[in-house]
């Protein structure tokens, strides 16, 4: 084989390479990084060249040639209370930070190319052609999460809960929240009173209503 024609296949797999990672959902999340240690551990690790750890308030961002400034709001020593970041992960020209404000656990997305920031949540999974992405947040009290879908540029597309109600009751959990190669977007349903119950559903869109399908039969309630 030439140098030629190597160098000709070494591009070839090289631009594949990129194609098949742009084709698969990509996650971002983390543990809590709350702890100050744990977060100093992960952005030496993953973001030291562009995040900066300024103050114990005042996190700096260097994305798209500009520096974003992350300044919580206090106050900082109740609970519940306040608005703070903490660096929680980068993957793929992605960053994204962990958020609490006052009661609820969510985050923030930063994209590295073109220095858009957008609501994240405490988990992100961006759609295989990244031009969509689901969060999940955690409100304080509530028996589940919430769960938001976004456009890419940070506009909302659907928001709902980890579970199925019937009755103003939770009558299936949502697990295990996925992007299917395709662009639908899939969870494992599990029923409520039959945990063994198991099945997997869609989220389709029915005379402009979002919902969950197929809809199957649980001890408790039909869906």
């Amino acid at each position: 084989m030439s140098f030629r024609t190597q160098a000709i296949c070494s591009l070839l797999l090289a631009v594949c390479g990129i194609a098949s990672a742009q084709d698969r959902p990509l996650t971002l999340g983390c543990d809590d990084p709350r702890e100050r240690e744990q977060e100093a551990q992960a952005i030496r690790k993953l973001a030291g060249d562009v995040v900066k750890r300024r103050s114990a308030h005042a996190l700096d961002i260097s994305v798209a040639g500009k520096v974003k400034k992350f300044i919580d709001r206090p106050p900082h020593d109740e609970p519940f209370s306040g608005v703070h970041y903490y660096f929680c992960d980068r993957k793929a020209g992605f960053i994204l930070l962990f958020k609490t404000d006052e009661s609820v656990f969510s985050g923030t997305l930063i994209n590295e190319h073109t220095g858009a920031i957008t609501p994240g949540g405490e988990q992100v999974i961006l759609s295989p052609d990244r031009r969509a992405y689901f969060v999940s947040e955690q409100p304080d009290g509530l028996d589940g999460e919430q769960w938001k879908i976004y456009f890419v540029d940070g506009k909302l597309s659907w928001s709902g809960f980890s579970f199925i109600s019937n009755h103003d009751h939770a009558h299936a959990y949502l697990e295990k929240p996925m992007w299917g190669l395709n662009g639908e977007f899939m969870a494992e349903a599990m029923c409520t009173q039959k945990p063994e119950k198991r099945w997997t559903v869609k989220l389709v869109n029915k005379d402009g209503r979002w919902e969950w399908s197929p809809k199957k039969k649980c001890p408790d309630a039909s869906l």
